[in-house]
């Protein structure tokens, strides 16, 4: 969806959002306990500052493959697929962190959280996973020293889970060096959000608002990250910005998607995986 304030669409969609959010949370509240919060995993603050280099040698025998997978009403807009749309304007946060990605000399891949392409969220006949799926092991074939992530916002996150799960229980597995839930939600889409992680993810961070209709913190032991995004000690809520703290803020949940400093710390995980 579009950064609230930064046009006046994004805007109307994020609080024309408003309203479907709310009926789905209602729908999934009941699979909520009241105490699924209280015992929040340690927190982190963001990965170091230290600077990776942006191109490589054609040398290096190991790149990073990325997937980025959209949430909800979240496909590129044409100017962002065209290139002419500013840093602040448009419907995908995560497109806009493609973009930086290939900057950074990274191979990055978008998909909607129902499995389609960049520009078109309504296909009447959506591929899901199926298409994540078939895009990574395609890639690992091709280049099977290459590290392979997934990054998903919102649904997108509930879709990365899905992913991970059916690479887990194919009979080939393909392991995931690194999976980014941003602000993940499974409301509307399962009545409660995934307990375990699947066993082909190495790595994983979750950065989450405070909102109850995305998973929180989620109760995993090793190689895992929460960054609670309404905590101030981990640097992300500040003053003048979204109210990430806030138990019920749609606009809140949309601002994460589209966060620089949120994408700055995404950004430097992601290429830390090629040092």
């Amino acid at each position: 969806m579009g950064p609230t304030g930064s046009r006046a669409g994004g805007l109307c969609l994020a609080c024309a959002g408003v309203g479907l959010w709310a009926l789905l949370c209602a729908t999934s509240a009941l699979a909520q306990t009241a105490g699924s919060r209280n015992a929040a995993p340690a927190q982190v603050r963001p990965a170091g500052a230290t600077r990776v280099a942006a191109s490589r040698s054609v040398g290096d025998s190991r790149r990073l493959f990325c997937v980025l997978i959209g949430g909800m009403d979240s496909d590129p807009t044409a100017e962002q697929l065209d290139g002419t749309a500013r840093r602040d304007q448009g419907n995908s946060g995560l497109y806009r962190l493609r973009e930086d990605l290939h900057a950074a000399d990274v191979v990055a891949e978008y998909f909607n959280w129902n499995g389609t392409r960049a520009g078109q969220l309504a296909d009447p006949q959506p591929p899901h996973t199926r298409a994540i799926v078939d895009c990574l092991r395609a890639h690992g074939r091709q280049a099977p020293r290459d590290r392979l992530a997934i990054v998903g916002n919102s649904w997108g996150g509930h879709t990365a889970y899905e992913v991970a799960r059916t690479l887990a229980t194919s009979d080939h597995p393909l392991a995931l060096d690194l999976v980014v839930f941003l602000d993940p939600s499974s409301t509307g889409r399962a009545l409660v959000p995934p307990r375990t992680r699947p066993v082909t993810i190495n790595r994983s961070v979750n950065y989450y608002t405070r909102n109850r209709f995305v998973w929180g913190p989620l109760k995993i032991a090793e190689n895992h990250d929460n960054i609670d995004l309404g905590d101030p000690t981990t640097g992300y809520l500040r003053p003048d910005g979204p109210p990430y703290q806030s138990p019920f803020d749609f606009p809140a949940h949309v601002a994460a998607e589209w966060d620089e400093q949120i994408h700055a710390d995404i950004r430097q995980r992601l290429l830390q995986l090629c040092e």
